[in-house]
């Protein structure tokens, strides 16, 4: 590893001297937004690179298309640092709903493409909000997922409702890990049983030690700056280059099932935090909707039952 543009995480008391970072002038420091340890180290240096929306383009050309004509506006709804944003027009909404609502609006003013990046269940939150106050939207529209792996049937539920108000939609879902990079593998299609195929961008290097995944990052020269890191995924490589991944300790199969049951209509009543207690699967409803089932849970007392922000990933184990 070369050090200090990585620091992984180390234990919560007293870091010594030969431990402690070494920060400059014009670091640019990122950390999980789904961590769960609480220490200082765990972050990464934001390197100036390809931005997620280049990367993508160079897996699949034809997104290029889509922005070729007008500079395509990046609006961050992500809990974290997405990178440079050198070919576009750069928004951060600071997780605001209010403040996405009003980028997606200028991007139609001004006629230009937007790509939306978020974590899933708050993208489709703020979407619904959105659509449901009549409000305009920009065409073409990239939506790029990451955080969690959005469900397939709530893929299905968002493109459904914005099918009548933008023509060309399109869901990219990236796969990073926080000591690693940002948005290191992309996925766009799914294979015949509904799974993920992620690519790696030309700078990541997966690898198997059995089945579980491992990550190298290379730096400009080529040089590992990260080796052989091991995020958590269990994976399977296949011929075409595409990687299949999963992880049941943080997508438990019996929260999958539940999730992938839901219709277009339940995932316009519901967010998609849960609560699993054993075969049971309790379920939060959106502001405003009444249960109508015997596991659905009122937004407010799911809250204070098991705790609720948008800035959490869901509890899916």
């Amino acid at each position: 590893m070369v050090a200090p543009r990585y620091h992984r995480p180390v234990s919560q008391g007293s870091i010594s001297n030969d431990q402690a970072p070494v920060l400059e002038p014009g670091d640019v420091l990122s950390y999980s937004a789904g961590s769960t340890q609480m220490g200082p180290l765990g972050y990464r240096k934001v390197r100036q690179r390809p931005g997620l929306l280049g990367a993508a383009v160079a897996r699949w050309p034809e997104l290029g298309e889509l922005v070729a004509a007008r500079p395509p506006m990046i609006i961050n709804a992500y809990p974290a640092s997405i990178g440079a944003v050198s070919s576009g027009i750069a928004v951060d909404t600071y997780l605001s709903p209010r403040v996405m609502s009003r980028a997606l609006q200028l991007a139609k003013l001004a006629n230009h493409p937007a790509a939306l990046c978020a974590q899933p269940l708050f993208l489709a939150d703020a979407l619904l909000q959105h659509v449901r106050a009549d409000r305009a939207l920009p065409d073409p529209l990239l939506l790029m997922v990451g955080g969690y792996v959005m469900p397939r049937s709530l893929e299905r539920m968002l493109l459904g409702l914005l099918a009548e108000r933008v023509e060309r939609v399109v869901v990219l879902q990236g796969y990073g890990a926080a000591e690693v990079d940002a948005g290191c593998m992309m996925a766009r299609d799914r294979d015949d049983a509904g799974r993920l195929v992620y690519y790696p961008r030309p700078d990541v290097v997966p690898q198997l030690d059995g089945d579980r995944l491992l990550l190298t990052l290379r730096g400009p020269d080529g040089e590992p700056v990260i080796e052989r890191f091991a995020p958590g995924e269990r994976a399977q490589a296949r011929p075409d280059g595409g990687w299949v991944l999963w992880n049941d300790e943080r997508l438990h199969p019996i929260v999958r099932e539940e999730l992938e049951s839901w219709s277009e209509h339940d995932w316009q009543r519901r967010t998609g935090y849960v609560r699993r207690e054993g075969e049971t699967v309790w379920i939060q409803l959106r502001r405003d909707e009444q249960p109508q089932h015997e596991r659905e849970i009122d937004h407010w007392d799911f809250g204070r039952a098991h705790g609720f922000s948008w800035l959490d990933k869901p509890y899916w184990r």
